[in-house]
């Protein structure tokens, strides 16, 4: 990812926004959230691209700066793998259809 501080202002976000929605998991190891296109403005629309996915692995230097943020996010997970997770894949897309955006944490 090329903007590592929108992407920690992004996890900062989804932790402390009471307007963000969980989504349904549909895997153990991933979680996923929305929130109004109207709520963040992307310095980059490649983020969130409309009605496709972006799919970015985020770079393990950020990973580790951002390990605190990011067990936040893997503890809302299913994983029960007591190693944790190495690599976090950040997915997301702009749903136009319904004003919002989409994003999703994967953890390997």
């Amino acid at each position: 990812m090329q903007n590592e501080e929108f992407a920690k202002q992004l996890i900062e976000f989804i932790l402390t926004s009471q307007d963000v929605v969980r989504e349904p998991r549909v895997y153990a190891n991933q979680v996923t959230y929305a929130f109004s296109d109207k709520l963040v403005e992307p310095e980059d629309e490649t983020l969130f691209p409309p009605m496709r996915l972006h799919v970015v692995r985020l770079q393990p230097n950020f990973v580790q700066k951002n390990q605190k943020l990011l067990n936040q996010l893997f503890e809302q997970t299913k994983d029960t793998n007591p190693q944790g997770y190495q690599d976090v894949w950040l997915t997301s897309s702009h749903l136009t259809d319904r004003g919002l955006y989409l994003v999703e944490y994967s953890f390997e």
